[in-house]
Parts: C-alpha cells; sequence; structure tokens
C-alpha cells in the first residue's frame, strides 16, 4: 500500500477548475516530483494534500486513511508537513524560535532539544543563526530554515515545493543533497521543482502536471530519457 494516493482530484478556485483529476502515489522511502510549468497545478496539488485546499471531487489517502476533508493542523498530526514556495519563515523571530515553532503540534516535547540540536547537524549554519531574526537570513539560510521548521514536526512525509527558487547555483546543490539526507535518515519525499534536471537527480521517481492533468509518469530515468521531457523541460532540442 502506497503511503500517499491521491486519487483523480478535481480542485477549484471558484469556478476555475485548477486540477482535472490528478492521480499519482507515493510509497514509503521514496523521492518522488511533481515537475511542470508555472500553471500546471503543481501547488495546488500540495495545497489539496495539506488541506490548504479541498478537492470536491476525488480522494487523497495518507498511510490508508482518508484525509480529503481533514483539516491543516489535523494533517501535520498525522504526519505531513510541507515547506512552502517562497519559505515563509517568521521574520521576528529568530531561528531558534522558528524551529521550535515547528514542533508546536508535537506532543513528546521531552525530544524535542534534541531535534532541533539534528537540525543544525543537518544545517550548522542554522546554529551560528541561532540567535539571529530569521527575516535577517539570506535566501538560503531562509531555505535551510524552512526545511528545518518543517521536520521539526517529524513528518512521515515532507512536502517541498521549490525549493530553488531564488537560489545561488552552489546553494542549490547543497539544497538538494540535504533533502538526499533528509530521505536517507527515514522521511519520504514529494518533491515539487521547476528545476527538472536537478529534480530527476535525485528523485526515484517522478510525474509531469500539465494544465491539470499528469500526462506522463515513470522511474527518473524513463523521464530523463523521454522526448516530451527532454524538450520541454531540459532544453534538449
Amino acid at each position: 500500500m502506497a503511503l500517499l494516493q491521491v486519487n483523480n482530484i478535481q480542485t477549484y478556485y471558484g469556478n476555475i477548475c485548477a486540477l482535472k483529476g490528478v492521480t499519482f502515489e507515493v510509497h514509503q522511502g521514496e523521492i518522488v516530483s511533481l515537475i511542470g510549468s508555472n500553471g500546471a497545478g503543481k501547488t495546488t496539488t500540495l495545497k489539496s494534500i495539506t488541506g490548504l485546499l479541498h478537492p470536491q471531487e476525488g480522494s487523497i489517502l495518507f498511510d490508508g486513511e482518508d484525509i480529503t476533508c481533514v483539516e491543516p493542523h489535523k494533517i501535520v498530526e498525522k504526519g505531513i508537513a510541507m515547506v512552502p514556495e517562497g519559505r515563509h519563515v517568521f521574520a521576528k523571530l529568530s531561528t531558534l524560535e522558528n524551529l521550535e515553532m515547528g514542533a508546536f503540534s508535537r506532543k513528546d516535547k521531552e525530544n524535542i532539544q534534541h531535534d532541533i540540536e539534528q537540525a543544525f547537524i543537518l544545517f550548522p549554519r542554522l546554529k551560528e543563526r541561532a540567535k539571529q531574526s530569521a527575516g535577517t537570513l539570506s535566501g538560503g539560510e531562509q531555505q535551510m530554515l524552512a526545511i528545518a521548521r518543517a521536520l521539526m514536526a517529524k513528518p512521515k512525509l515532507l512536502l517541498l515545493d521549490e525549493p530553488s527558487m531564488g537560489l545561488a547555483p552552489l546553494l542549490l546543490e547543497s539544497i538538494f543533497e540535504n533533502v538526499k539526507e533528509i530521505n536517507a535518515q527515514g522521511t519520504t519525499v514529494l518533491l515539487v521543482e521547476q528545476n527538472t534536471k536537478l529534480a530527476l537527480a535525485i528523485a526515484d521517481r517522478g510525474y509531469v502536471l500539465q494544465t491539470g492533468v499528469v500526462n506522463l509518469s515513470g522511474t527518473s530515468e524513463e523521464l530523463r530519457n523521454s522526448e516530451m521531457v527532454q524538450k520541454t523541460y531540459l532544453g534538449i532540442a
């Protein structure tokens, strides 16, 4: 059984149908990438999974449980955390306070300090910036903080929305190496990313979204070798 099953969901903004029957699945331990251009429905898919939007048709199952109409805070408690596009750290709070906020839903308060230390091991730069206001961090540091804050919820499934956005090439490689390490430590990852080359370099499998429809899926290697993916997303003529 898949950890996440998205079954034929249709999600609307008012009268506009943004997702037109999206279906895919993510298995325990995988990194799965959703790729597609702007407006394809990638972020809407993540919002539908996390309860920020509720599909009007179809279903979403997580760990065998129907979460289609569950509220966002309950979905976090069930084991899904999202790093939103644009990071959205709490600018006036310190790095450490942001991490503490990420653990707000947890019952095991005695383990939070240990997990903060683990976050600092994964992202050493955050330890150096522990008392610094998050709004004064660089873009790359804010992305590290946003990921570390999400991990503080101890998710089974981590959703990443455009983690490469606005980052320098050197930082990109570092962030994606961190994602691989997070996955290696046992967290399943669903990655939404416009940088198709990077996304397919670390993902096990992928799905291509176009105007609210999944029109291609396969292993990362299969997608890299797809003529459509090469022409449309990898810039290979």
